[in-house]
C-alpha cells in the first residue's frame, strides 16, 4: 500500500465479490435461493443434483459470512435448516438474473 489506509495500486473493490460469485456453484446457489422466499438445504441439494453436500455447505457458509444469505434452524428431528437471501443477497440475485438473461441472449446469437 502506498499510504496508510489506502488500497494498493490496481486494486478493484469488486475483486472480492467477483471471486466469491465466480466460485463454482455460488452464482447458481444465489439464483436458486432467489427464486424462493426461503428454501431448505435438502431442496437446494435436490435441485443442484451434481453438487456435493460438503460443497453446498461450504458455499452457503461463505455466502452467510459475507452477508448474502441468512440461515434459520429449527430444532426438529432431524434438524430443519432454511436459507434465504438478505437484502444484500437480493441485490446480488438481481445481478445474477441479468447475467442469466444476457447469457441466454448471447446463446441465441
Amino acid at each position: 500500500m502506498s499510504e496508510q489506509g489506502k488500497q494498493p495500486e490496481g486494486y478493484c473493490s469488486a475483486d472480492k465479490y467477483l471471486t466469491l460469485v465466480s466460485t463454482k456453484w455460488t452464482a447458481h446457489i444465489v439464483w436458486l435461493i432467489g427464486q424462493h422466499q426461503e428454501i431448505r438445504f435438502g431442496q437446494i441439494r435436490k435441485q443442484l443434483a451434481f453438487i456435493s453436500s460438503k460443497v453446498l455447505s461450504e458455499r452457503l457458509k461463505q455466502l452467510k459470512e459475507e452477508g448474502f444469505v441468512w440461515r434459520r434452524q429449527e430444532e426438529t428431528v432431524p434438524v430443519t435448516v432454511y436459507y434465504g437471501l438478505t437484502p444484500k443477497g437480493k441485490e446480488l440475485a438481481e445481478i445474477v438474473d441479468i447475467i442469466v438473461i444476457k447469457s441466454d441472449d448471447w446463446d441465441k446469437s
